[in-house]
């Protein structure tokens, strides 16, 4: 059973009897009680549940603050927000409740702010000017690392893909290009702007390069990854310019104030964003004319001028932003001011807001912000949270993606099944076959199929990866030079014509490697947030793939660039059918 079988089975439980024990998680999932725990561990981080001795209780409801209404529910509940809301306001990231409140509010003509990225039919977009900041941080870095850095400057590049955080990355680029000229070394990955997923691939970079001195982060969370993996490598941080974008919580203005390896950040004002955004959907209610793009200011920090921007209570350890510096920002030369216009009008009597990674401090002070602006205003703020939505649309394309995967294998087949969501539900879809040969690294297939009498299961040997819970090493590969199948199943992070088929692992590329030669045909299961991603290390030209099973989500450009390539592409659908393009 998958993880997310075994987090529904868990949570049905704790509805039906509100307190459970390891014993009645083991019985159901049919799991060891060692995976017993660290699923209720990790349910708990999430707010899901509250752990006990020995099993979890249902978590009591947290407290609702004033002036902001929790809303929770199916996505028939949620969208009813718009009935009740004057003005929408939207979050980055495309999610099943974003896509459904957004539509209802352009039927309904409800205007619609967008923050950070621009959103389809918005009115205006909330947001600083990303490549500026990335720029003035990177020439800051460049006029510092000089007389701070001894030896060839090597920089790397935590990024991910979404439109504002590579403006950030574009602009560091040129702004380091601006003072150094040709005197770097830069290498660019995708941490996806959360903590854990850049830890992990800033250790394999420090894996092959440990003379990386410059790290900058697109956001916080990018920057305390990298940190995070420096430190579990044990490379000197005397030797590491830590910089990121952000600047938007406790973490890393403690970092700067403590003027260690962290020397600067670009502080975005979360606490001028959440305000602008109010502001601007009750210019928006009142029909006064707004820019496409809403400028808010954005400052580079340093532990010297740090107080000059926020001040930190000696007696909780807390920071808050001055309100000399804030009064200061909101009458700057940005976009600001034009907002000053509505204060005479009638104010919208409630806002709504989908918000997305409410966990980061980016994102609590940005509705922290908007609570407190609201509550001066008299207006009520009613906030969902559509963060799990996108684990959960990810999850369920994957398994569209792996149903389909199984129209391709016929009796008789000998097939490899690489590690990896889509290829977890291929074997789901291949339970009940008989007279396949199935060969694999990944152990969650192996479980999943270790009953099946119709299927001879070959398990390659190797090392295990925890993280990807797959087997790699020599072993591993060495048994994939010895076999000959007819099909490989291969996922990746990244699928490109130029890069081809690419991965954030080093220690999977051999392994991949060596499934693609030993496959008479190549079939990639990749969702379409992969498309058009180059991920750290290169697996695969895109030559080598015959054929793509992906989302509707994939563009028609890649869709059509792909076809002339003669890649054969698939579109899985949700209800089991597929579309077929040659």
């Amino acid at each position: 059973m998958l993880p997310a079988q075994r987090d529904a089975v868990i949570r049905n439980l704790l509805q039906q009897h509100q307190i459970i024990s390891v014993q009645d998680i083991c019985t159901h999932c049919a799991c060891s009680p060692i995976t017993a725990r660290r699923d209720l561990a990790r349910l708990d981080e999430q707010g899901l549940l509250e752990r006990t001795h020995g099993g979890a209780t249902l978590r009591a409801p947290a407290a609702k603050p004033t002036g902001i209404i929790a809303s929770t529910g199916i996505l028939e509940a949620r969208a009813a927000l718009i009935d009740r809301s004057d003005a929408l306001i939207v979050t980055p990231a495309r999610t099943m409740t974003t896509d459904l409140l957004a539509s209802r509010a352009r039927r309904a003509r409800i205007p619609i702010i967008a923050e950070s990225i621009h959103y389809q039919g918005a009115v205006t977009t909330v947001a600083i000017d990303d490549y500026a900041a990335g720029r003035d941080l990177g020439r800051w870095v460049g006029d510092y690392v000089p007389a701070h850095i001894s030896g060839e400057v090597k920089v790397l590049d935590v990024t991910a893909s979404l439109p504002n955080t590579t403006a950030r990355s574009r602009g560091f680029a040129d702004g380091l290009r601006d003072t150094l000229g040709s005197g770097f070394v830069l290498t660019r990955i995708d941490g996806q702007g959360v903590r854990e997923r850049a830890r992990a691939v800033v250790a394999d970079i420090l894996a092959i390069s440990a003379a990386i001195n410059v790290i900058f982060g697109i956001n916080d969370d990018s920057a305390l990854g990298a940190l995070d993996a420096y430190r579990d490598a044990g490379l000197d941080e005397r030797q590491l310019v830590l910089v990121s974008c952000g600047l938007e919580g406790k973490p890393t203005r403690d970092l700067l104030a403590a003027r260690g390896s962290y020397r600067a950040g670009v502080a975005m004002f979360p606490e001028i964003v959440g305000r602008a955004c109010v502001e601007a959907a009750a210019c928006a209610y009142h029909g006064c004319p707004l820019p496409e793009r809403l400028v808010t200011p954005h400052a580079v920090v340093t532990a010297d001028v740090l107080e000059q921007y926020y001040l930190r209570d000696e007696r909780t350890g807390t920071w808050s932003m001055d309100k000399m510096a804030l009064q200061r920002l909101l009458t700057s030369g940005f976009g600001l001011p034009l907002l000053e216009d509505c204060h005479g009008r009638a104010q919208p009597l409630r806002l709504g807001v989908v918000q997305v990674f409410t966990s980061h401090d980016w994102y609590q002070n940005v509705r922290r912000a908007m609570q407190e602006h609201c509550q001066a205003q008299g207006i009520r703020l009613e906030v969902i949270d559509a963060s799990q939505d996108m684990d959960q649309e990810i999850d369920r394309l994957n398994r569209a993606i792996g149903s389909a995967a199984a129209g391709f294998v016929v009796a008789g087949d000998t097939i490899i099944l690489d590690s990896g969501k889509a290829t977890d539900y291929l074997a789901e879809a291949l339970r009940g076959r008989e007279g396949l040969t199935v060969i694999t690294n990944s152990l969650r297939v192996l479980a999943e199929l270790a009953d099946e009498r119709g299927i001879r299961l070959i398990a390659c040997g190797g090392v295990m990866r925890g993280n990807s819970r797959s087997l790699i090493g020599h072993a591993a590969e060495e048994a994939f030079r010895e076999i000959r199948a007819n099909k490989a199943f291969m996922t990746g992070t990244g699928f490109s014509l130029e890069f081809g088929l690419s991965d954030t692992s080093t220690s999977e590329q051999g392994v991949k490697q060596a499934m693609i030669s030993a496959a008479r045909e190549v079939v990639l299961l990749a969702d379409h947030t992969a498309m058009g991603v180059e991920s750290l290390v290169k697996v695969a030209p895109s030559t080598a793939v015959h054929r793509l099973i992906t989302d509707a989500g994939i563009s028609p450009h890649d869709r059509a660039a792909l076809t002339q390539r003669g890649i054969e592409v698939i579109i899985a659908e949700e209800n089991g059918k597929e579309v077929i393009g040659k």
